[in-house]
């Protein structure tokens, strides 16, 4: 089976008490390639915790349970080496996409600089020929490419963050609260971006040409998920929403836009927000998924009370996607 699994995640922390607290409970969850997937979500309802689990980020205790698969087969916690796949096929833009970033480095080496440490290209010039394509199709400013962290605001921040990962191809793109924090223009700047990552219906099937030999990453690095994108038909319903029309048409490298852009999950509180990105949610409430349904089914015929309080918090009610 193809797509990121988790399967009966069990994960607990420790309270002032003494005593492990249960904060996800036997969680099960998949996303295919193709969808668009929201996770909402009230605040501390286990969400992030879920997310680090399901990147394998966190460090779980003998208490917790569970395990993440990648295309049907378990991924193992084994270093750099058994981790390097999973890696290359999910990346992750934080909360606080600012504080992922280098302040050291202007915007345009903090796109190509995973690029050649990664091994994704070899030599400068491509790699800054590729961070200015994906750049330029996300409509980060030429004139700030040049400019460190200080010198941009937030929401260039989170357009320069998700260009980095996408810029890595990956499979998977996996996103914890994109707007929140977030002033009401660049908020609807940040939600149409993401509506514009948009699976290629007419990539097709591309080989996955992963090399067990291949160097490169460690630990906590990501990489290329090129070499992993096992690409299969995009299902009618699959949650994708229409790209700009120029969105693949933009100068791109030679393979940037035959490949389909990646899988979204996109974590959230906001139902108004997500909404406008995702055609299927996930509900969550008190370290479980409570809910799973169609967008329009969530905005319309909420099944479970969290799933309804989460609906009336919204002052007007978005019109979910059809496609």
């Amino acid at each position: 089976m193809s797509g990121l699994e988790a399967r009966g995640l069990t994960r607990s922390h420790p309270g002032l008490d003494g005593e492990h607290h249960v904060v996800v409970r036997g969680v099960d969850l998949s996303l295919v390639p193709g969808e668009n997937v929201a996770l909402i979500g009230r605040s501390g309802c286990g969400k992030t915790t879920l997310l680090r689990a399901l990147l394998l980020l966190d460090s779980p205790g003998p208490q917790d349970r569970g395990e993440v698969l990648l295309d049907g087969k378990v991924v193992r916690r084994g270093g750099a080496r058994s981790l390097r796949a999973f890696r290359r096929a999910v990346q992750y833009v934080s909360q606080d996409a600012a504080a992922t970033l280098d302040p050291r480095r202007p915007v345009l080496a903090q796109v190509t600089t995973p690029l050649r440490t990664l091994g994704v290209v070899r030599h400068r010039d491509d790699a800054d020929a590729r961070a200015r394509q994906v750049l330029e199709s996300l409509d980060v400013p030429a004139d700030i490419w040049g400019s460190r962290l200080h010198e941009i605001s937030g929401g260039q921040a989170q357009r320069v963050s998700i260009a980095r990962a996408l810029a890595l191809s990956p499979r998977y793109l996996l996103l914890d609260e994109p707007v929140s924090g977030l002033d009401p223009a660049l908020r609807r700047q940040t939600l149409d971006l993401l509506a514009s990552i948009e699976v290629d219906v007419e990539a097709g099937r591309s080989a996955d040409a992963e090399s067990s030999t291949k160097t490169g990453a460690t630990d906590d690095e990501t990489g290329d998920a090129a070499s992993m994108a096992a690409t299969e038909a995009v299902p009618a319903d699959s949650g994708a929403v229409p790209a700009p029309a120029d969105y693949c048409a933009r100068p791109a490298p030679a393979d940037y836009c035959a490949r389909p852009a990646p899988a979204l999950l996109v974590v959230s509180h906001d139902l108004a927000a997500v909404a406008r990105v995702c055609r299927r949610a996930l509900v969550m409430d008190d370290g479980a998924i409570v809910e799973d349904a169609p967008m329009h089914h969530i905005l319309t015929r909420p099944s479970h009370p969290a799933t309804r309080t989460l609906r009336d918090a919204v002052p007007t009610l978005p019109t979910a996607t059809t496609g």
